[in-house]
């Protein structure tokens, strides 16, 4: 029979395993948006959300936003 000290150890180990597996899925509910980890459907989606959301607080003029899609 192993020491006491030695069984401890495995315990705290398991427990830190089990919380971290708990939070790896309950956390993440929302998903980073970046360009990596999209579709190219959700991709050109997000574009189009950030692209309305520049016009709604007019931080660029859409003849200039425009002509930046272009290039």
């Amino acid at each position: 029979m192993p020491p006491k000290k030695n069984r401890l150890n495995v315990y705290i180990l398991l427990l830190a395993v089990i919380v971290a597996a708990i939070a790896a899925y309950y956390l993440p509910a929302k998903r980073p948006q970046n360009a990596s980890m999209m579709s190219p459907k959700e991709y050109i989606e997000l574009v189009q959300r950030k692209r309305a959301q520049r016009q709604q607080y007019g931080a660029m003029p859409s003849s200039a936003e425009d002509a930046a899609g272009k290039r």
